[in-house]
């Protein structure tokens, strides 16, 4: 089995040049529900799927957006998603690796970047909020950064500058490692609840025939996360503005208001559309009732 599967009856996609987004299974699943915007939002076109085998099995219904014909077809593990220029890549986890399969998910995704010819890579990822020091505390963005070690700079690299501090420069509290001694640069702190994000950015790092790696973290808690997923899709829609540019088109702004949280700039804010799947899973307001039943009933 190919590492990647095309939709059936297509061929596979030139993916050369593109900007490749890698949202992470991670705490609260924020990557993820960000990039679920994105997907239904700039209307993402499906190509194929992605290392099936290294991750835990998953299947169900394609989402799609209320009051629109539902889409025929399932939705499996992994999804490839594209604009249709190919200027940005989108690749999807539904589930997280399976934990004997890492060390082949790092080294399979790692040649299968290199081999597709991608221009960059901007992993993205939650983190414990709880694990902040005194600066990220006082901090007003719960957004940090990481870039290449290289310091070169790129359009990519100087949004992620403009919008969120440095997480290298400011360790997770009551963690000290030998990391101390590194060189800023090239060390990358331990990143709580991050799942694999810490191991693939070290991975993509170790190699001079990938693109540069940037990474875009948010600091979060369990519980109802949507207003967050929005605050990372603002931020993702910011730093990733000229690979969605074709498809300005598609989308709704509303004016940024004084004193809003959020990333919006002169066009305004994007009116993100939410996929039916939000109504009845995590964030739904049927299981936010329960739960609010269960604490003050």
């Amino acid at each position: 089995m190919d590492y990647f599967i095309p939709l059936p009856g297509t061929n596979t996609p030139s993916f050369t040049s593109s900007t490749l987004l890698l949202p992470q299974p991670s705490l609260s699943s924020l990557a993820q529900l960000a990039c679920d915007l994105l997907v239904h939002t700039y209307g993402l076109e499906l190509v194929g799927y992605l290392g099936l085998r290294d991750h835990v099995p998953a299947v169900g219904g394609r989402d799609g957006l209320r009051g629109e014909e539902e889409k025929e077809g399932v939705a499996l593990g992994v999804e490839v998603y594209t604009t249709p220029s190919r200027s940005l890549t989108l690749v999807l986890p539904r589930s997280p690796v399976i934990r004997a399969r890492r060390p082949h998910y790092l080294d399979s995704i790692k040649r299968w970047i290199a081999e597709c010819g991608f221009k960059e890579v901007l992993v993205v990822a939650g983190t414990d909020a709880g694990m902040r020091g005194d600066s990220g505390l006082n901090a007003i963005t719960p957004l940090r950064r990481i870039l290449p070690p290289s310091g070169s700079s790129s359009p990519l690299s100087t949004a992620l500058r403009s919008i969120s501090p440095s997480y290298l420069d400011s360790s997770p509290s009551g963690i000290t490692s030998s990391l101390e001694s590194a060189s800023s640069s090239s060390r990358i702190p331990p990143i709580p609840h991050g799942g694999l994000t810490r191991s693939l950015l070290l991975a993509l790092r170790d190699s001079p025939s990938l693109p540069p790696t940037n990474a875009l973290l948010i600091y979060t808690s369990e519980g109802d996360a949507s207003s967050a997923a929005h605050l990372l899709a603002d931020a993702l829609a910011y730093v990733l503005a000229p690979q969605f540019a074709e498809l300005e088109s598609r989308v709704e702004r509303v004016p940024v208001q004084a004193g809003e949280e959020g990333q919006g700039d002169e066009k305004g804010r994007v009116r993100w559309k939410e996929p039916r799947s939000w109504e009845g899973g995590l964030l739904g307001p049927a299981l936010t009732r329960e739960a609010r039943g269960e604490m003050f009933g």
